[in-house]
């Protein structure tokens, strides 16, 4: 959980190098997000709105709070998949903060000089939090129906 200052905690930090390895998957370890270390960078960008800010805390707050992390020793401790497992369960709980850190995470990975170029849409095979966020936003876009009126004369 952050201090209530705001700043993070060192399990915090752990916890979001994790989480950015996991919503942000990469061909090679060594250019994972988190390995990357862009940590930094999200969270500076995340502080340029209050509610960014907010949006970042709360995500912060939920993955700290989590009782499966929590009883094997913490988020890092947990497998890939649990972790995966545990980042679904954030994003479904809170899907307006988590498309927020996902959205800053993704602009700021994509920004590095040391990773490939951004995609122009999230589905590749290994893309799992992507998937969700473009099958809502199609569904947003999408026209509305009519319905055919009855025209037959009585």
């Amino acid at each position: 959980m952050p201090n209530q200052d705001g700043s993070l905690t060192g399990s915090d930090k752990v916890t979001l190098v994790h989480m950015l390895n996991r919503i942000i998957p990469a061909d090679s370890p060594n250019l994972g997000a988190g390995t990357l270390g862009i940590l930094g960078s999200v969270q500076e960008r995340a502080g340029a709105e209050k509610s960014t800010q907010s949006h970042f805390l709360r995500i912060v707050d939920a993955l700290s709070l989590d009782m499966m992390a929590q009883a094997v020793g913490g988020f890092a401790a947990l497998t890939p998949d649990e972790q995966i497992a545990s980042l679904q369960i954030v994003a479904n709980t809170l899907p307006t903060e988590f498309k927020t850190v996902l959205g800053l995470a993704r602009d700021v990975y994509y920004e590095d000089e040391r990773t490939p170029n951004r995609p122009k849409n999230f589905e590749n095979e290994n893309e799992i939090f992507g998937k969700i966020e473009l099958e809502e936003i199609t569904a947003e876009k999408s026209p509305p129906r009519r319905r055919r009126r009855n025209l037959r004369s009585k």
